[in-house]
């Protein structure tokens, strides 16, 4: 769920910062207030497109941050298995921020990522539908989800095995088809030689990690060869050839210790440890000499390391920047050789797999078809009797089935939601016939339906009331809060019916500041709230009456609300 949104300098809000509920959580305003921009920010975070008109006139960048609870830990395992894991307490704080120069950041939990991997986790978290946006309606592919889900664990487990198998499948097509393009002999011929003479020329390197590094350091070494003979003299001067040295100081010393040391058996132990030291430093003080004795710069060592250096070196310009690349580099082009050299062997062992995966997946599929059709009979009478529960008068709804000439992701189905909302009339495809309002109610229903399979945990609704009033828009609130059981909601409306049934509820306004408009949000109190639905009841002449009509309608809901939790318990 979604925990708070905080906007800055976005459209005509200067700076806000929402904190949403469990629950239902209404947002009213006047038209022109502000309220859509709320969804622009909500859908800002989800990786929508944006345009410069965000920004808030003046000012140098728009900032939108959205911070989300995760309580699944379905969710919060698929979150780490992309490389996100989640905060303290299943927190994911999404972020955008865009910029007059035309430049925008997207952060997940403080780390930058690609709009896509942003588009991608959000789009797990929160569904947003709007009347203008009702991709849904239009894409069929999402009907067999829908279908899916509520079919349950049966069919999942059929069709994770499904699109394992067919996951292999695609992968071997791909493997057939970079076959195919490599079909013409004389280029195949091309290819191989160009790919033998770089496995010799690598092979002949005969490239080792450990041999590089001792190369390295050998140059290092003779490079500063002068450096380290110098270090060496002045060591073995200070330890014993100078005139004040560090051995003649420490025989002095373990003198004295020893003229001293009868008296007691401590003073005794530290002189048998000064004479340690004085003997210990006296050959530490040879083997420096010896060593620096020992180095000198061999030119013709160094010439060989050097054309040895510059060997690999000319290897990593053309195969790797390391020896690891490079080796890994050569087991690959060896692969690649094999292939070519047995690609009609390779091809007609692929296409022997392909047609045992197609045979395998044919099977699948058609179980997966029996499951979905015995689920939709049940699915679409549910579906008919949520949406004549919304005081909607008629509808004739059917899941229909047609084969896809290819197997797909989802294997043979091709679903469609047909419809017909008109006594009489012949079922036609949801989108090619509804309303603005039955759009609406019909959204509404599958959602209803739908969301406990849902994985997403915030549902936000837009214009979800268009087209509909009355004891319709009563139903419809009522619906609102029952999905809101289960799933955190947020919804933009103009009907007080829905309005009063808000856990949370929230005005929008636009307010002149000086030369400025700006868009202000407040979170109501009761006593808010009641204003604001008598607002939305008899506009801006709020009189005793619409606010004694707006504590009624209030009250109805709450003692309805009440009676629920009653028959929960």
């Amino acid at each position: 769920m979604i925990l708070e949104l905080y906007v800055k300098n976005f459209i005509l809000i200067d700076e806000t910062r929402l904190r949403f509920e469990n629950g239902l959580n209404i947002l009213t305003g006047e038209t022109g207030s502000g309220k859509s921009i709320i969804l622009n920010a909500l859908q800002l975070c989800m990786g929508e497109k944006w345009d410069k008109d965000y920004i808030r006139r003046g000012e140098k960048g728009s900032v939108v941050e959205a911070t989300f609870h995760i309580e699944g830990m379905q969710l919060r395992e698929e979150f780490s298995e992309m490389g996100f894991d989640c905060l303290d307490d299943g927190i994911v704080i999404i972020t955008r921020e865009i910029m007059a120069d035309g430049k925008s950041i997207s952060r997940i939990n403080g780390r930058n990522v690609k709009v896509g991997l942003l588009r991608q986790m959000s789009g797990m978290i929160i569904d947003i539908h709007s009347q203008h946006e009702s991709q849904e309606l239009f894409n069929k592919e999402r009907y067999v989800g829908y279908l899916d889900r509520y079919a349950g664990k049966q069919l999942a487990e059929v069709l994770y095995s499904y699109k394992r198998l067919y996951s292999e499948y695609r992968d071997i097509k791909g493997q057939i088809s970079e076959l195919a393009q490599g079909a013409n002999e004389l280029q195949a011929q091309r290819d191989m030689d160009l790919l033998r003479f770089q496995i010799k020329e690598i092979e002949d390197a005969r490239i080792d990690k450990e041999e590089l590094e001792q190369i390295e350091k050998e140059l290092d070494m003779a490079r500063n060869i002068e450096n380290i003979q110098k270090k060496l003299t002045g060591c073995y001067s200070a330890l014993y050839a100078s005139e004040y040295n560090i051995t003649d100081m420490i025989s002095a010393v373990m003198r004295d210790m020893s003229e001293i040391s009868d008296y007691d058996a401590k003073l005794g132990g530290f002189a048998a440890s000064i004479e340690d030291v004085y003997y210990r430093i006296g050959d530490l003080s040879k083997d420096i000499r010896r060593y620096s004795e020992g180095i000198s710069l061999d030119e013709e060592r160094l010439s060989e390391l050097d054309s040895r250096i510059s060997e690999i070196n000319n290897l990593k310009r053309k195969y790797g920047n390391t020896a690891d690349e490079i080796i890994n580099y050569l087991e690959e082009i060896r692969q690649r050789l094999s292939e070519l050299e047995n690609r009609d062997e390779l091809s007609e062992r692929l296409r022997l797999e392909l047609t045992l995966k197609t045979e395998q997946l044919e099977e699948l599929a058609l179980v997966l078809s029996g499951l979905r059709k015995k689920a939709a009979e049940d699915f679409a009478h549910k579906l008919r009797m949520e949406y004549e529960s919304l005081n909607s008068s008629y509808i004739d709804f059917a899941i229909e089935f047609s084969r896809k000439e290819l197997l797909s992701e989802t294997g043979r189905d091709d679903v469609a939601f047909m419809v017909s909302f008109n006594q009489g009339e012949k079922r036609m495809p949801v989108y090619k016939v509804a309303s603005g309002g039955e759009i609406s109610r019909f959204m509404l229903t599958l959602k209803n339906i739908t969301t406990q399979f849902e994985p997403v945990e915030t549902l936000v609704f837009d214009e979800i009331d268009t087209g509909i009033s009355g004891i319709a828009a009563q139903v419809v609130g009522n619906k609102l809060k029952d999905i809101s059981r289960i799933k955190q909601v947020i919804c933009i409306t103009h009907l007080p019916q829905i309005a009063v049934n808000s856990d949370a509820h929230f005005s929008i306004e636009k307010v002149a500041i000086g030369d400025a408009v700006v868009t202000r949000i407040e979170k109501l109190s009761l006593d808010g709230k009641i204003n604001e639905i008598a607002r939305l009841i008899g506009g801006m002449n709020i009189t005793k009456t619409t606010l004694q009509n707006a504590k009624e309608i209030l009250g109805v809901a709450l003692d309805s609300q009440e009676a629920e939790n009653g028959d929960n318990k």
